[in-house]
């Protein structure tokens, strides 16, 4: 089963690495910034079921979704990868491992404190014998550099490597060359990856604009489909 879960070919961290921009790691950060319905949950959802395919267990936070939206996307793009790769008869046992590798956990308004966060963590440990290894957050509508650091603190006593989203907007404040946009560039040096997604005729179109201590403006060549969710490579590439 392994090996029918690892040959699945719509894996974003696999593309990264092509390209020479590997995951994270335990204890380190990536965001992921694009603006409002460009497909920043998309992208983290890719990473998770990219993460579990390959055996690793993840920790999903959501801050503005319920448990079954967030399970909606998972499963949406899950089946959406099994019907190109022609795997749908392996569905069944795949998505039971998805849901033994996965936890979500939400919160809404204002509900969300790096507390509650690692008290998350630490029940998962301690209880339920869950150690994650890839953290998402989903949605940070406020960028907060305290709060990032926290959490990307609790990340790395983890052992995880960390994912966040970030919305960033066409108007207002612009970044200074050379830094990473508003409002992300208030956490540039905690940031380890920094991706954006942008729109581009009827493919999202994904930038590294960080990789590690190198500030980039670089084109990977890798499109998200708006109606698939699934990340493919572009043509001519």
């Amino acid at each position: 089963m392994t090996e029918v879960m690892i040959s699945l070919r719509r894996s974003p961290r696999k593309l990264l690495e092509r390209d020479g921009h590997p995951g994270p790691g335990p204890g380190s950060m990536a965001v992921v910034m694009a603006r409002a319905g460009v497909g920043k949950t998309a992208f983290l959802v890719g990473v998770g079921l990219d993460a579990m395919l390959a055996g690793q267990k993840v920790l999903h936070i959501s801050l503005d979704g319920s448990v079954d939206k967030v399970r909606a996307w998972y499963d949406d793009i899950l089946m959406a990868m099994l019907t190109t790769d022609k795997k749908l008869e392996h569905a069944t046992d795949i998505q039971l491992a998805v849901e033994r590798r996965r936890h979500i956990h939400t919160y809404q308004g204002d509900t969300f404190t790096v507390e509650r966060l690692r008290d998350a963590v630490t029940m998962l440990r301690d209880v339920m014998h869950f150690e994650p290894e890839v953290i998402l957050v989903d949605d940070m509508e406020v960028v907060d550099r305290d709060t990032t650091a926290a959490i990307k603190e609790v990340a790395k006593e983890a052992g995880a490597e960390l994912w966040m989203t970030c919305q960033i907007f066409r108007d207002g404040p612009q970044g200074e060359a050379g830094h990473l946009p508003p409002p992300v560039d208030q956490i540039e040096d905690l940031t380890d990856l920094a991706f954006r997604l942008d729109s581009y005729e009827t493919k999202n179109r994904l930038h590294v604009l960080k990789d590690r201590d190198q500030m980039l403006d670089e084109d990977l060549h890798i499109l998200l489909d708006p109606q698939t969710h699934l990340v493919t490579v572009a043509l001519g590439t």
